[in-house]
Order: structure tokens, then C-alpha cells, then sequence
């Protein structure tokens, strides 16, 4: 039986040109696919920022209807207060109770590349002018206040 041995100066030094090779195709390849998955973290981060902006201007704008600032009729499209670079539409359904609105504010915005970016609030609403009244009527007309006012204080 022949053993051999190799001599120390035929032992591999480095890598070949085609281990080089696989391994920069394997590190271009990973590349791509992490440069995307950053693309599509960034859209989703822009969606959320939109999101979160849309939902305060419909918030703002129910807020406004609920107190009674804006009239609880249907709007169109119309340019927001709070940003002029969104649109708010509002639709107030009557319902059968009376002094029931059922209303819808979208807040919306057309992004660059032409879609468009929507956010919907839908609440029950009472008419502002009939609240704080049990009789159906104006609540600033006949509601009237009397009473005493007094503090007490308490110790340890």
C-alpha cells in the first residue's frame, strides 16, 4: 500500500477565481434583495405617516361637526384647514331617531405616483342644536341654569 503525502509546497494557498466569482454573485443577488425589501419598508413607513395625518384631519373634522362649528349637511371634496394639501368630504345620513346623523368623514390626498390615499371616520352624531334639551327644542333658547355653588375642604 502507497501512501502519499503532498508535499508542503503543492498545498492551496487561496481561493480560485471561481470561488470569487460565486461568492460576489451571491453577494450581488442578497443585495438586491435587501435594497428591496428597504424600497418596500419605506413605502410602508410613508403609508403609516399618511395614515396617522389623514385620521387627525377627519378626527379634527368630526370634532368640528360634533360641536356644532360645521353644519351637519353633506360637502364635497374641499380643501382641509389643517393641511391644504388634503381634501375632506363629509355625508351626514339622517337616521330614523330624530336628532340622528349617521356621518362619514373621508379625509383623502392623491399621492405621486396618481393614486389616491383615503381615510374614512364613521360615528353617530346628534344634532349639535338639539343636544342638552328634552324637548326637541333650540338647546341655547331654553335651556336656563340656577343653583348654588360652594367648596368644601378636607384634611388628612
Amino acid at each position: 500500500m502507497i501512501v502519499r503525502t503532498r508535499h508542503p509546497a503543492l498545498r492551496r494557498r487561496g481561493l480560485s477565481l471561481l470561488e470569487v466569482l460565486m461568492a460576489l454573485a451571491i453577494f450581488l443577488i442578497s443585495l438586491v434583495g435587501l435594497s428591496q425589501l428597504i424600497d418596500i419598508g419605506g413605502d410602508r413607513a410613508r403609508d403609516m405617516q399618511m395614515l396617522s395625518h389623514g385620521t387627525w384631519i377627519a378626527q379634527s373634522n368630526m370634532d368640528k361637526l360634533v360641536a356644532g362649528s360645521l353644519p351637519l349637511s353633506g360637502q364635497g371634496d374641499t380643501p382641509a384647514d389643517e393641511d391644504p394639501d388634503w381634501q375632506v368630504a363629509v355625508d351626514a345620513a339622517a337616521e330614523s331617531t330624530p336628532g340622528l346623523f349617521l356621518v362619514t368623514v373621508t379625509a383623502s390626498r392623491n399621492r405621486t405616483d396618481g393614486s389616491r390615499f383615503e381615510t374614512k371616520l364613521i360615528q353617530y352624531v346628534l344634532d349639535p342644536t338639539l343636544r342638552g334639551s328634552t324637548t326637541g327644542t333650540d338647546a341655547d333658547t331654553s335651556a336656563t341654569t340656577s343653583g348654588t355653588t360652594g367648596t368644601t375642604g378636607g384634611g388628612l
